[in-house]
């Protein structure tokens, strides 16, 4: 069939729609996927093979929704922090990443933007910068949650067009809460310009939230978590983010921000085609307890949980390997949805899925592979516990 850069043997392919036993990946010199199937039906030869001993390969996880790891943080503005962070990412699967600002001075987000800028058109040594996502300024006092309040600001669409006019090739998606004077109109002006707008750090109403995905926004930001709570008498936003058939609802399963059954409610009224995974990691993923920093705030990580010294949640210390893992151990998701749902999810939401997120024919080559084995606790029979016998082994931009 002819020859190629890489070739990736001896595993279960998982495009994630189909599984493929026996299956094989073969990848071209200009980093393109050229051959997924079987093994049976493949002949060619290539530079590089890979085996992947009885593994998973499953197209690269992609987090839309990450601040920091192993010790850095966007809004550090370094370039060398998203290089830093990218190749932390590939060691956990991730293949491509929007790194995300918070709530801070204006000065602040135009660096960290800069930094972003700068690895997009360098390249990273990991996975792959894809654009920013801002989370934030535009936010509720009432739900800030860790955003700093401090830099709080109303939306205003003259300040925006001047944010596009100075970033928007690299803005993909901005957070807000639609509530505020002037976010309808903010709202429009990003979607007609291609930017991805999510609810979030909001306390709308059911109506405004309604208003809000009427006029073009489009994901729930980390549903539950820094919104107002549903009521049967006023479903908030939370109740129109999970009735709306056309809006994404993001979650961070990390057994710390939702309770399961809160998670199975929005996968049932969602599916796992409009549910994402993300980590909304900080700077301490990957790093022991201690004392770091999101944005200019002190945080506090103790037993692997991130919070502000008064004890809210900031963030989390998640690793998309491990939001995969535990939406199979404690959601009912079967392998193939949870990788979906790391993978070719946050990929149709952020308009990648025409190149990432698929193993198919013509897509980039980004591929995880996994050595899995499932086990089941004595203890409690009913839970089934994936055993990543060791780092998931990436291919980001092969």
């Amino acid at each position: 069939m002819g020859h190629y850069k890489l070739i990736i043997k001896n595993g279960v392919l998982v495009t994630p729609f189909e599984l493929i036993p026996n299956g094989i990946l073969a990848i071209d010199d200009k980093g393109k996927i050229a051959y997924v199937g079987s093994e049976k039906n493949f002949s060619g030869s290539a530079d590089e093979e890979f085996d992947a001993k009885g593994g998973y390969i499953a197209p690269g996880f992609i987090d839309i929704h990450i601040h920091g790891s192993a010790g850095v943080d966007t809004m550090d503005g370094k370039y060398e922090s998203l290089n830093k962070m990218s190749k932390f990412l590939a060691q956990q699967g991730v293949t491509a990443f929007y790194p995300t600002t918070v709530t801070s001075a204006w000065e602040d987000i135009y660096k960290a933007l800069d930094a972003v800028r700068e690895a997009i058109e360098k390249g990273v040594e990991g996975a792959k910068v894809i654009k920013a996502h801002l989370e934030g300024p535009y936010f509720s006092k009432e739900k800030a949650g860790a955003q700093d309040v401090r830099y709080l600001r109303t939306p205003n669409l003259d300040e925006v067009k001047d944010l596009l006019k100075k970033y928007g090739e690299i803005i993909g998606r901005i957070t807000l809460a639609p509530e505020l004077p002037g976010a309808l109109e903010v709202i429009r002006y990003l979607t007609e310009n291609g930017i991805v707008v999510a609810l979030g750090h909001t306390n709308a109403t059911y109506e405004q939230a309604i208003a809000a995905f009427d006029a073009g926004a489009k994901i729930a930001n980390h549903i539950y978590n820094g919104m107002r709570a549903f009521h049967h008498r006023e479903p908030g936003i939370v109740g129109a983010s999970l009735i709306r058939d056309d809006v994404y609802a993001e979650m961070i399963v990390d057994q710390v921000h939702h309770h399961n059954a809160a998670r199975k409610i929005v996968i049932r009224c969602k599916g796992t085609d409009k549910t994402l995974l993300i980590t909304d990691a900080i700077m301490a993923a990957g790093l022991p307890d201690g004392e770091y920093v999101l944005g200019r705030q002190k945080i506090i990580i103790k037993n692997g949980i991130s919070r502000l010294p008064d004890g809210t949640l900031a963030g989390s210390t998640l690793t998309m390997i491990n939001a995969v893992k535990n939406t199979i151990n404690y959601l009912n998701v079967g392998l193939q949805d949870a990788i979906k749902m790391a993978s070719y999810v946050p990929a149709k939401v952020t308009g990648l899925d025409e190149k990432k997120g698929v193993l198919k024919p013509g897509f980039d080559a980004d591929v995880v592979v996994l050595s899995l084995k499932t086990t089941t606790s004595a203890s409690n029979p009913g839970l089934r516990t994936p055993f990543f016998s060791s780092k998931p082994m990436t291919f980001a931009g092969t």
